[in-house]
């Protein structure tokens, strides 16, 4: 049947589609060249050469000053075999180029002065500027990005079984796009904006500070739009940062000068889609089609901070200081309750209200809604509400907000609370901290006091995931009431993050996530119950309500995590260390921005004609694996069966005869009787009596299996390096695997051998494990339920068995139980949004028959 259902808005005239469930998560095909799209033969103008280009984009990327690129040039010169292939001459030259490539390959910036009137004084400020409207238009009149544009609104089902349950994924499936297109012309297309603005540190110990705006387009799939090529985010404005007199600082005045400023200088940037929100424009797109384009302000992705900032809300300890909700301070503990929302109708008609009061009346009325006495400019644009884009940021009010600041540090106070022993708890927290296995793309910690000196909020977002496991048997129920409830409170949290943070969203995920809320106020109230010296009336405890209905509107957080933008921050501390004279450094950061904005314009030209042209060459006939293998690895494909291998071995290692082997491992219990049960298995699986393995019959080792699986969350292939390896690093690495028993039935084991072996004109990939499946001991049952703890006991090591590698599910982490004496295990679901949501799915079997 039909698994997947999408519907389209009615504006569209398109008729609903159906599609199998293997149709739907098939990865599209590449599309064929375009013969609409105009062909240039030379992607690398105004550089001479393409070889012109690449040394320069080189001597850009590596951040060259005029010395070095001088000396640059010379040795090529110097050195060049062909002079026709490079013509540039001198840093002159270099400079000169770059300069004819800003001027015709990209808009350059623009400085417009702006004044505002402070205690009778007429005050000037620069504002830089790229038109937002040209970014527009570039990105639509690009062949090679117009094809990846969604322009009509959607809503998407799947069969669960029982009803088709719509998901969320990408802005064109939630809410807001499909409202916001009930409002236009029918045949018109929205061109959505995702707006991000945030002051940023440009010198090492923050002297010197940029206030940079960047954009990106919603009507772009994630993984471009989040990229860093063309159709990535571009800054498009740096906004002015008014001089702060310690005299002034803090003064209700001159923090609402501030605010305009902002307002006035943002309106410049903006200002150029003002009319086209109104009444559209029509456009020649890059494939030929005349689209009329309304662009709108869909998301407006910042941090707490800066959304105060935007939404003209009085910060963290206003009476109102939600930016999206009126719910006051005292209340932000509440979850549970909800209260009215901000529009920009309310708003706008209390601050018109306001102004025709006295200054005593207007600042009261204004106080009690949380806003500032300053006009939104954001309030002209039409069909944008500012406070409905304002979008819930994981990456600060979560990873680096919620848990580094208030919960982590609620850990840290306990621990100091224990008084003569707070010394020995922290060390055993240390130790637990150092013994947790390495996971790819988990950071590793070596001690509590060491997130003291972090900054990154995934580096913070990695310690919640296993502060759990290095620290339950030291803040036990018994040692400290407090602690553990501090635990079972960090446990919902991460369960809320979980959910937050998933890449596709159903309406049962959003439920249960709802449900996971209620769970996480219930223990906050507890939790304040007890320690009533700690406040919880931060916006950050609050804002987190908005999560969900977040999602309905504007699809998966990522889609608003300020993460991506605060990653583009870094090429711009670097320009700023390496380009400028550190004097007046806007203008000259804006132009080495300019510069590597047209380096990745060519490049990306430049890769499109290559792969064009590589295109154009004949096939071979040759076929290639999804899962490339380590050079010296066998072609494990089936020749009778091209199909792509799900598991491939690799890092091979030499053959080595049973012989050497039982003798190289004859210490260990679990290499006892290697060949013997080889051939057990190997009789089993030709269904005949007996195999006879020699001692002198050979087998090849490898020091990993790369395993390939599908997200059970976004249904995309994702693959674990799992290794089994006596010195990885210089220290053993003997990884854990989940492993398929039955349906949805599995076990975990350690892989503790990777092999191959041909037999009779077969090959069989094996691995020697240990199963992780007996029942679990009853001391710490208690603690498990409370702390919703997966817990696991192994085999004795003589009771390793082999596997086919092919029934490996995935890797999986697992730690060390401190708090048991039976050499028990721990399973850290949290280390990808597969692992965690498998399982709340996954039956773990004791005394597996396999």
């Amino acid at each position: 049947m039909n698994e997947i259902r999408i519907e389209y808005h009615p504006h569209s005239l398109m008729e609903t589609e159906s599609f199998s469930f293997q149709e739907y998560t098939d990865s599209p095909e590449e599309l064929e060249p375009n013969s609409a799209i105009p062909k240039d033969e030379n992607p690398w103008r105004p550089f001479p050469t393409r070889l012109d280009f690449e040394v320069s984009e080189v001597m850009l990327d590596a951040h060259m000053n005029r010395r070095q690129i001088k000396k640059m040039i010379e040795l090529i010169n110097q050195a060049i075999a062909s002079p026709n292939s490079f013509t540039l001459a001198s840093e002159a030259d270099h400079s000169r180029i770059w300069d004819h490539a800003r001027d015709t390959r990209a808009t350059g910036f623009e400085k417009r002065v702006i004044s505002v009137e402070y205690k009778e004084e007429k005050l000037e400020y620069d504002v830089w500027l790229r038109p937002i409207w040209k970014w527009c238009r570039e990105l639509l009149v690009d062949p090679s990005l117009i094809h990846q544009f969604q322009w009509q609104a959607q809503r998407l089902y799947k069969f669960n079984g029982q009803r088709f349950e719509r998901f969320i994924d990408e802005p064109w499936t939630a809410n807001a796009w499909w409202n916001y297109q009930n409002t236009l012309p029918e045949g018109a297309s929205p061109f959505f904006i995702i707006f991000y603005a945030d002051k940023t540190r440009l010198s090492s110990f923050g002297t010197e500070k940029g206030y940079p705006v960047l954009v990106r387009c919603a009507n772009l799939p994630v993984s471009i739009r989040n990229g860093e090529g063309v159709g990535g985010g571009r800054l498009v404005g740096w906004l002015p940062i008014p001089e702060e007199d310690a005299q002034e600082k803090g003064k209700k005045d001159f923090v609402n000068l501030k605010r305009e400023i902002w307002h006035k200088a943002v309106y410049e940037i903006i200002h150029s889609i003002e009319l086209h929100t109104e009444i559209g424009t029509a456009i020649t797109c890059g494939d030929q089609v005349i689209r009329q384009i309304f662009p709108h302000i869909l998301i407006i992705s910042a941090d707490f901070e800066e959304q105060s900032m935007i939404a003209l809300t009085r910060g963290g300890t206003s009476k109102k200081p939600c930016t999206i909700c009126l719910v006051p301070k005292e209340e932000i503990p509440n979850l549970s309750k909800t209260f009215p929302l901000r529009t920009t109708e309310t708003m706008r008609e209390v601050w018109i209200r306001a102004q025709d009061m006295n200054s005593t009346d207007r600042e009261e009325l204004l106080k009690s809604y949380g806003l500032r006495d300053v006009k939104n400019t954001l309030w002209d644009l039409r069909g944008t509400d500012v406070y409905s884009a304002i979008s819930w940021d994981k990456l600060h009010a979560h990873d680096g907000g919620l848990f580094s600041d208030h919960l982590l540090e609620e850990v840290k106070r306990i621990i100091k609370a224990l008084g003569r022993d707070s010394r020995s708890a922290e060390a055993a927290i240390d130790a637990g901290l150092q013994k947790i296995p390495p996971w790819s793309g988990l950071n590793h910690f070596k001690s509590l006091a060491s997130t003291g000196e972090l900054a990154d909020g995934k580096k913070f977002e990695d310690f919640s995931k296993v502060i759990i496991f290095a620290s339950h048997h030291v803040l036990s129920e018994d040692v400290s009431e407090d602690g553990f409830l501090l635990l079972r409170l960090i446990r919902s949290y991460l369960e809320l993050n979980m959910f937050a943070g998933l890449t596709v969203q159903t309406e049962t995920t959003i439920a249960a996530g709802r449900a996971e809320m209620k769970v996480f106020e219930t223990l906050l109230h507890e939790y304040a119950e007890l320690n009533p010296e700690k406040s919880w009336t931060f916006p950050k405890a609050h804002t987190h309500q908005h999560i969900f209905r977040d999602i309905l509107n504007k699809g998966a957080t990522r889609n608003y995590n300020t993460k991506p933008s605060e990653k583009a921050n870094g090429p711009l501390k670097k320009y700023y260390q390496r380009h400028t004279n550190f004097k007046n450094v806007a203008s000259q950061v804006l132009r080495v921005s300019e510069m590597d904005l047209v380096s990745t314009i060519i490049r990306t030209a430049i890769t499109a004609q290559d792969l064009q042209r590589e295109a154009d060459i004949p096939e071979d006939g040759g076929s290639e694996s999804l899962i490339h293998e380590e050079p010296g690895s066998p072609d494990l494909l089936d020749p009778s069966n091209q199909a792509i291998p799900r598991v491939v071995q690799g890092s091979v290692q030499p053959i080595i005869s049973f012989e050497a082997l039982e003798n190289s491992h004859a210490g260990d219990a679990a290499f006892q009787g290697f060949r013997r049960k080889l051939a057990g298995l190997l009789a089993r699986r030709r269904n005949v009596q007996r195999v006879v393995l020699r001692t002198f019959d050979q087998i090849t080792p490898y020091g990993f299996v790369k395993v390939a699986f599908t997200s059970l969350v976004d249904w995309r292939l994702n693959t674990n390096i799992l290794r089994a390896n006596p010195n990885f690093h210089n220290r053993p690495r003997y990884d854990y695997a989940l492993v398929k028993v039955h349906g949805n039935e599995c076990i975990f084991v350690q892989i503790l051998y990777i092999f191959s072996i041909d037999h009779v004109g077969e090959r069989y990939n094996l691995a020697l494990v240990l199963p992780i499946d007996v029942p679990r001991m009853l001391q710490n049952r208690t603690r498990d339920e409370a702390l919703r703890l997966r817990r696991i006991k192994p085999r004795p090591r003589a009771s390793s068995l082999f596997i086919d590698a092919n029934s490996i599910i995935r890797g999986g982490l697992l730690v060390d139980d401190y708090a048991s004496d039976a050499g028990e295990f721990l399973v850290v679901d949290f280390i990808d949004e597969d692992m965690w949501m498998r399982m709340k799915s996954t039956v773990l079997l004791t005394h597996a028959n396999i």
